[in-house]
């Protein structure tokens, strides 16, 4: 949250990166006035903002809309390659992912969502198209969410789970806060977390979490989706044993 009375602050580039965050997967193309609606702008200051990223070459017009363009995508590089995600941890994943026999995705806490950073794919296997780098999902719903949820420090997970509205993303009875508290501890317990047709129906996923070992907290998590009852609970097991040692290695990399 923005603290908008601290002096060392800038505003005016706040609201420029509000503006770029206006660009989604429903509004690719917009227009100023929209933009203006949409990160609640006077229209004057969001046609500057928009035209200065326009110079610099982070968006291009076509008859009065605006897109992104790659360019934008070098604001992400030096997360992407500091982290070693192409050279380290891709491989890491697509190690797991061929003793699994499932594509395996690494996602990060960010804010309130948990945001997939690296995922690797294996040819004819189950996956979702929404899956890709960069997605964003809730916590309370997802086992990669449930998996970094459970092993967050006890304030911080209130206060997330205080603003959540997780008994919007699914209609199975883990909705109250006391029972899905309780699903939480079972997580604690057993190392992973496992979900069924809670996000997605018909799609179960199973991950474990990922610690900075230098600050003993926890980051992320890497897991697996995979279509309802296509695993026994003993397999899972298996499934879940191999993914902690996948997050050993993941987490060895910070």
């Amino acid at each position: 949250m923005l603290d908008e009375n601290d002096r060392e602050i800038s505003l005016t580039f706040a609201k420029g990166l509000a503006v770029l965050l206006a660009f989604d997967a429903r509004d690719r193309s917009i227009t100023i006035s929209e933009i203006a609606e949409k990160v609640k702008l006077n229209r004057a200051v969001a046609r500057r903002l928009v035209r200065t990223l326009e110079q610099l070459g982070y968006v291009s017009c076509d008859r009065g809309r605006y897109e992104l363009t790659p360019h934008v995508l070098r604001l992400s590089q030096g997360f992407i390659e500091g982290r070693g995600i192409p050279q380290i941890i891709q491989p890491i994943l697509r190690n797991a992912a061929q003793e699994v026999g499932e594509a395996v995705s690494f996602a990060m806490l960010d804010e309130t969502d948990a945001v997939y950073v690296a995922h690797a794919f294996i040819p004819a296997r189950f996956t979702l198209n929404r899956v890709t780098i960069g997605t964003r999902v809730p916590l309370p719903p997802t086992a990669a969410g449930r998996a970094i949820l459970a092993f967050l420090d006890a304030g911080r997970r209130g206060d997330i789970l205080a603003g959540a509205e997780f008994a919007a993303h699914t209609d199975r009875t883990e909705t109250d806060r006391a029972r899905f508290e309780a699903a939480l501890q079972e997580v604690r317990s057993r190392g992973f977390a496992l979900t069924d047709s809670e996000y997605v129906s018909g799609v179960g996923s199973l991950a474990v979490p990922v610690f900075d070992p230098a600050l003993n907290a926890v980051i992320g998590a890497v897991s697996i989706i995979f279509e309802h009852g296509r695993y026994s609970e003993t397999e899972l097991a298996d499934i879940a044993a191999r993914l902690k040692v996948c997050a050993t290695h993941v987490a060895s990399t910070f």
